[in-house]
């Protein structure tokens, strides 16, 4: 669960333009498919709190958010 803002998330959203997006992080890699939601957490399947807050802030090349936390 990630707290951004007095709020908290349990997942994020990859909502490009693209099917898919693949990123690498701290040495693991992420690979997001269009709407489909990965959870936040610590445990092996899930994505790092502190890499989820970094994701989210991401923009694509027209200023649009790429990821939706929920």
């Amino acid at each position: 669960m990630v707290k951004l803002k007095n709020m908290k998330y349990n997942s994020i959203t990859y909502i490009g333009k693209n099917s898919s997006f693949t990123t690498r992080i701290g040495g693991r890699i992420y690979d997001f498919e269009w709407q489909k939601g990965l959870g936040i957490g610590r445990r092996k399947d899930e994505i790092h709190p502190d890499h989820a807050k970094k994701i989210a802030k991401w923009r694509d090349k027209n200023g649009k958010r790429m990821f939706v936390l929920e």
